[in-house]
């Protein structure tokens, strides 16, 4: 019995410090990339290109086609409620200050993703200021999911803007 709770305690305290280490900044890589990158491409997005090269590849029918979307729609949706739940529990292995330090970092990292957004798409003050909303909101709600917050931005930037983050993502900009 004792030698179950070590390991489950070592394997808790194992996959704590990865989660920690990569989920330290999960929520604020939203509109991240890196400085010569547009936006990469999110989950719904990758899966439709799956969909499409499937369909294309193995010549599937429209049927086919909806079952496939279907079942990747549930799949991410079940990795969003994952990394909801994922944030909550690394945030309970955090002491106080460790998830303020945490905080100030991932408020960093988006103050860095809003800078180059802005150097990319030549944001207005107006466009900044609702952006950064954005961001805040979806750091203070872990409900609001990436795709959700990617199309909330995508309603405060211009049809050129938004050209402009599509043009990038076919040139291969994305990865």
């Amino acid at each position: 019995m004792n030698q179950h709770r070590i390991r489950t305690g070592l394997m808790g305290i194992t996959a704590a410090t990865g989660l920690l280490l990569g989920a330290s900044l999960v929520g604020a890589d939203t509109a991240s990339a890196r400085s010569d990158e547009g936006w990469r491409p999110d989950p719904g997005q990758r899966a439709e290109t799956y969909s499409q090269r499937m369909a294309k590849d193995l010549d599937l029918t429209e049927a086919q086609q909806t079952e496939i979307r279907k079942i990747m729609a549930a799949e991410q949706a079940q990795r969003d409620l994952q990394r909801i739940e994922t944030r909550k529990q690394v945030s309970a292995v955090l002491t106080d200050a460790q998830r303020a330090k945490r905080e100030d970092m991932i408020q960093t990292r988006m103050e860095r993703d809003l800078d180059r957004m802005t150097d990319r798409l030549d944001l207005t003050d107006d466009q900044v200021t609702q952006i950064k909303a954005l961001f805040d909101e979806q750091q203070a709600n872990p409900e609001l999911t990436r795709t959700q917050l990617r199309e909330r931005i995508a309603a405060v930037l211009t049809d050129e803007q938004r050209a402009h983050i599509n043009d990038r993502k076919r040139s291969g900009g994305d990865r």
